[in-house]
């Protein structure tokens, strides 16, 4: 499956998906840059790979997204590398994948054409919705956020405070997005948050969060029901 790959907001390159090792959840396809690639980040990808200690911070910090040719964006358990070595300049270039959800390989990288993974009223995300959703999560969680109150007071965090997560798509009528979520001992793997948009620290119990254990529980539980009240 094709896909558009990401820094930050910018398109850096485009790729051909294809399945390796399953079993790991493992996809991969020749990386085709874009100018901004060649300017901006390809100075950080030879930099990773010229060392034996990683800077895994500074790699992160590229925040690297996938979107699959359906709106997709994937949230590999194992992240992402660009194989792009300085002194082979005409080599092809390399995206690797590891820890794609097996559910996303079988239903969505084996599926031609494409079809869509979500349905009215939920839409797919841009890039720019994206990040401007997960960025707002952040602020409403307090992540970044310390103050002399919390210090005294200790207030409880919010479950997801703690957690990874990548927003995933969005209802159109109202706030709700539902979040990919990572987090040690949590058993869900998707989050619909209904975000408060303050941009800052909401108060214990707030953003209101539900979970679902995985897709098909969201989409049994609550796409479909949408749908219906939608189309009526």
């Amino acid at each position: 499956m094709k896909a558009k790959v990401f820094s930050h907001r910018q398109l850096i390159g485009t790729t051909e998906l294809q399945v390796g090792d399953e079993s790991m959840g493992g996809i991969y396809g020749n990386f085709v840059p874009t100018e901004y690639y060649f300017d901006k980040v390809q100075k950080s990808v030879w930099e990773f790979w010229q060392t034996n200690k990683p800077d895994y911070k500074k790699w992160y910090s590229l925040r690297l997204n996938v979107q699959l040719e359906n709106g997709l964006f994937l949230f590999p358990q194992g992240g992402y590398t660009i194989d792009d070595i300085k002194e082979l300049p005409n080599e092809p270039k390399r995206i690797d994948i590891v820890g794609v959800n097996s559910k996303i390989l079988q239903d969505f990288l084996q599926t031609n054409p494409p079809r869509p993974f979500v349905e009215e009223p939920w839409n797919e995300l841009q890039i720019e919705q994206k990040f401007a959703f997960e960025d707002e999560l952040t602020k409403e969680l307090g992540i970044n956020e310390k103050s002399f109150f919390d210090i005294l007071s200790k207030p409880q965090k919010h479950i997801l405070f703690d957690s990874e997560f990548s927003a995933f798509c969005h209802d159109q009528r109202n706030d709700d997005v539902l979040f990919e979520v990572k987090k040690q001992g949590l058993d869900k793997q998707f989050a619909l948050v209904h975000l408060t948009w303050t941009s800052k620290k909401e108060k214990e119990g707030y953003p209101n969060t539900t979970f679902y254990s995985d897709f098909d529980d969201f989409k049994y539980s609550k796409m479909y029901a949408d749908k219906a009240e939608w189309e009526d």
